[in-house]
């Protein structure tokens, strides 16, 4: 069953996001299509992705922000930005190597992803400058401040976006992703594509969401403090 699962997931996978979603992102970027166009398009995707994949999603607490915000989570996988939600576009923070990926980098400029080259100060700080553009245009950042994923519990949290949100009086809301299956999660040295092939084949499953209010503050490490917090009373560690 474990195959059969895998063949018909991943027709699905590549023709709809491959000929379809990307392609479609791409054009309507290219003809000057405005941001909640776009959304609109990886929203519906999204929403037929899940139904193929066997995922549902559960929200546990809270509701989709309605209002343009850094949305701050807790990172499980790369598969995580399918179960972020908001009412505003979303753009999401990814590593600069990520923009030369045929399809996916395309697909990720489409939407105006912000890269970053992790381990230059320059680029962090200039990364951090355009998410802020980014929300004071009305779309809303997704930022994992682990920096990488972690299969439980929290990793320690990089500081730059809970400066830059104090500074500028940027709304953070949190949230919290836990898989119901754990070994879905992406850790370690494991390949792209063994996870992917692994997720193909996963018979149905689901992701329970937490999302918190709005968190402002004019110190940087107290908002980075509170945020953690939050999150620390809902992750499974």
């Amino acid at each position: 069953m474990g195959s059969i699962r895998l063949l018909y997931r991943s027709f699905w996978l590549v023709f709809s996001a491959f000929f379809v979603l990307v392609p479609l992102l791409i054009l309507a970027k290219a003809i000057g299509l405005p941001m909640n166009i776009r959304h609109g398009l990886f929203k519906g995707w999204r929403v037929f992705f899940l139904w193929i994949m066997g995922i549902r999603i559960v929200v546990k607490e809270g509701e989709q922000p309605q209002k343009a915000a850094i949305l701050m989570g807790n990172h499980r996988s790369y598969a995580d930005i399918l179960f972020v939600f908001s009412a505003t576009p979303t753009v999401f923070l990814g590593k600069a190597e990520v923009k030369s990926w045929p399809f996916i980098g395309w697909a990720a400029m489409a939407v105006d992803a912000v890269f970053v080259q992790r381990s230059d100060k320059a680029s962090r700080s200039a990364a951090r400058d355009a998410l802020a553009q980014r929300i004071q245009k009305g779309l809303s950042p997704v930022v994992f401040p682990e920096g990488t994923t972690a299969a439980s519990g929290l990793l320690p949290f990089n500081p730059g976006m809970f400066y830059t949100a104090a500074e500028l009086d940027l709304p953070i809301v949190p949230f919290v992703l836990e898989y119901s299956d754990p070994a879905m999660a992406w850790v370690g040295e494991e390949k792209f594509i063994p996870h992917l092939l692994r997720m193909l084949q996963r018979p149905a499953w689901h992701v329970q969401v937490h999302i918190g209010p709005a968190m402002r503050g004019a110190d940087g490490e107290v908002l980075l403090s509170e945020v953690r917090q939050w999150m620390l009373n809902r992750v499974q560690s």
